[in-house]
């Protein structure tokens, strides 16, 4: 590394000899100057890290050479320390400080100081200047990221634009088909064989399942289109509202699901109901064969600003390697034996997501699985606001220990 650059003014050759003397023995690179206008020279040759600046000059005030130093397009962030041995009142060093010196040193001064407040000014210097060049490559990076982002939301809303557009326009011939399916079945099954009319459900169901696929694919595709209507919300409420929708699938399989008082977030209430009804039915949907449903809705809050719901059942579980695999779109672990297109949990996950949690599942094969869930808790006053005014009982065959 070379030699820092100071440029000494004064116009006291003993004074200049002096400090030029320690300075040099310390490592320093020293030039000296005894009038405003040489010391504004040197500045200009040699771009000093900085300038020992004497109040009294004979051909100008040093207060203000200092201005002129540090005025300069090419000098701003040299460092003057203004020495004097006789302009020592507060009003002087008031004068010299605002106009724009970094430092007052009244002399004598004793050398070893002097020295180490020099080396001090340099380390400042030297970390203003690595945390210019990192504010620079910050400000290229973030720029270099908004064009990313900026690409990266149009590819994404062309996807979902082409997603939405393409799902719609296959809605209509796909009715055709099935609808004439049916009509083929009514009017001349009794004149084909029993192979034949087989062939005909195949082509039906195999209708109704790419009917199937292609709400699904909207439902996603719309999930990325409609920002969430963000609030503070109770999720008991948004719990209630999807057991009654699952009350049917619920009292059909005798599912027993009991929960304890859950927590005011801040969501989107639709949507954290989609949450709820999709793992609950993806619980009841995954149960043992001859057990009944049981699953258990819980909240924790982990800090100040998230609660953690957990969601358990007693199910068939999944395989550890797999916990991740079942998060993605149209994932499905048990091909067409369960009924589903492998979207429900995809959504939760995009859901908690825009909300600024996270999910994920722990289980193991035959176990149960727990999916787990975080969401921003709302503030103390509006939860407190909120809190006991779930109204009714929820369907039959859920209970709050």
């Amino acid at each position: 590394m070379s030699e820092a650059i100071v440029v000494n003014v004064d116009d006291s050759e003993v004074g200049r000899y002096t400090r030029s003397r320690i300075l040099r023995e310390a490592g320093f690179a020293v030039y000296e100057a005894g009038t405003g206008a040489d010391a504004l020279r040197l500045v200009d040759e040699l771009r000093p890290e900085i300038v020992l600046l004497d109040v009294n000059l004979p051909d100008a005030d040093g207060t203000d050479i200092c201005a002129l130093i540090k005025g300069r397009e090419a000098s701003p962030a040299t460092i003057v320390l203004q020495i004097t041995a006789s302009a020592t009142s507060a009003p002087q060093a008031t004068k010299a400080l605002n106009r724009g010196a970094d430092c007052y040193i009244i002399e004598p001064i004793d050398p070893d100081v002097l020295v180490a407040t020099v080396r001090a000014f340099l380390r400042l210097r030297g970390a203003e200047h690595a945390l210019a060049i990192a504010n620079r490559a910050l400000q290229d990076k973030n720029a270099e990221l908004q064009v990313l982002n900026q690409a990266l939301r149009r590819s994404n809303n062309d996807l979902e634009h082409f997603a939405y557009i393409a799902s719609h326009d296959l809605q209509e011939p796909l009715r055709n088909i099935t609808t004439h399916i049916q009509l083929l079945e009514r009017t001349v099954a009794d004149r084909f064989e029993e192979g034949e009319r087989r062939l005909f459900r195949v082509v039906a169901d195999g209708a109704q399942r790419m009917s199937s696929l292609i709400r699904d694919v909207l439902a996603y595709s719309a999930m990325g289109r409609h920002a969430p209507q963000f609030s503070p919300m109770s999720l008991d409420e948004s719990l209630f509202e999807a057991l009654r929708n699952l009350a049917e699938r619920i009292s059909s399989t005798n599912a027993a699901i009991t929960s304890r008082h859950l927590p005011t977030v801040t969501g989107d209430p639709t949507q954290l109901t989609q949450v709820f009804q999709n793992l609950i039915g993806n619980s009841i949907k995954y149960h043992r064969e001859g057990a009944a449903p049981e699953i258990d809705i819980t909240a924790e809050r982990t800090s100040a600003r998230e609660w953690l719901i957990r969601t358990r059942d007693n199910g068939i579980g999944i395989e550890e390697s797999h916990l991740e695999m079942i998060f993605q779109p149209f994932k499905r672990l048990h091909g067409r034996s369960i009924p589903g297109n492998g979207i429900g949990l995809a959504l939760c996950r995009r859901i908690v997501e825009n909300h600024g949690g996270r999910i994920w599942a722990e289980s193991r094969e035959g176990e149960g699985t727990t999916f787990l869930f975080t969401l921003p808790a709302a503030s103390d006053l509006r939860a407190a606001e909120l809190s006991g005014e779930v109204q009714g009982s929820p369907p039959g065959g859920i209970g709050k220990p």
